[in-house]
């Protein structure tokens, strides 16, 4: 993908997420319940879960991780930094360190996405939703990299991948929406298995969405390695329960 269609896909999400923030926010008040799951296999792995905590929450939109965890651990000390470039998706009550920041603009345009952050060195950087909005596979790779970079050693990452081909309902919506935007938007076709998706069958509303395949998932851990080492692989949410695939990973720490 060339990166002008990449800046017009992101223009596109950021625009979507701006003027939809609340009712999209309204459909995603209740974590999923893989992210239930993530908190009972790094327990044992992060000690500081009974102590003093650090969080880099990448792409945060509404915060519902950051409930989740307080409501899990409420002994832990958390400090919890929170990065994304939509305030309007952000809960009014909140104790979390927020950071506007266009992460993406950042990758776009050739600059360090950690030296950009204001967080420091975490014990836990995770990315829920957003891995599917990054467009082409160079920038994907970056946005891992960088997560397993702000993490300490022995630090755990968790990031999701969203599989919406799966459900043959979402399949279909798909479908019959993708031509029928970039014929809207102007767009050539995009890269395989990206689409462009409705909203709330609302005129004129879209977002930029990639589907993951297995293969796809396997291919951006392998590139880590060396880096982070896999913990855990595994396939939650949705109705059907198939529509995320979590990566829960450690920080190698070299010898």
């Amino acid at each position: 993908m060339d990166i002008e269609t990449a800046r017009k896909l992101c223009k596109l999400n950021t625009e979507f997420y701006r003027e939809h923030a609340e009712s999209f926010s309204s459909s995603r008040q209740s974590p999923w319940p893989g992210m239930e799951k993530c908190l009972a296999i790094i327990d044992e792995g992060l000690p500081y879960l009974e102590s003093e905590l650090r969080v880099l929450d990448l792409a945060c939109g509404n915060l519902r991780f950051e409930s989740l965890l307080r409501n899990t651990l409420p002994q832990a000390g958390i400090h919890y930094y929170a990065v994304d470039n939509c305030d309007d998706l952000l809960p009014q009550k909140s104790a979390a360190i927020f950071q506007n920041l266009d992460i993406l603009d950042v990758l776009l345009n050739g600059q360090d996405l950690n030296e950009k952050l204001l967080a420091p060195p975490c014990e836990l950087a995770v990315s829920f939703g957003f891995m599917h909005h990054i467009p082409s596979k160079e920038y994907r790779e970056k946005i891992l990299e960088s997560l397993i970079k702000q993490v300490t050693p022995d630090g755990h990452i968790v990031v999701t991948f969203w599989q919406f081909l799966k459900d043959i309902s979402l399949k279909t919506k798909a479908l019959e929406t993708h031509e029928r935007a970039l014929a809207e938007l102007g767009l050539e076709e995009l890269d395989e298995n990206d689409f462009i998706l409705d909203w709330d069958k609302l005129p004129n509303t879209y977002r930029y969405c990639h589907n993951y395949s297995d293969d796809e998932i396997h291919e951006l851990a392998e590139t880590i390695a060396g880096k982070a080492n896999l913990v855990s692989r595994f396939i939650s949410d949705g109705r059907t329960n198939t529509l995320n695939t979590y990566l829960v990973l450690k920080k190698s720490v070299s010898p």
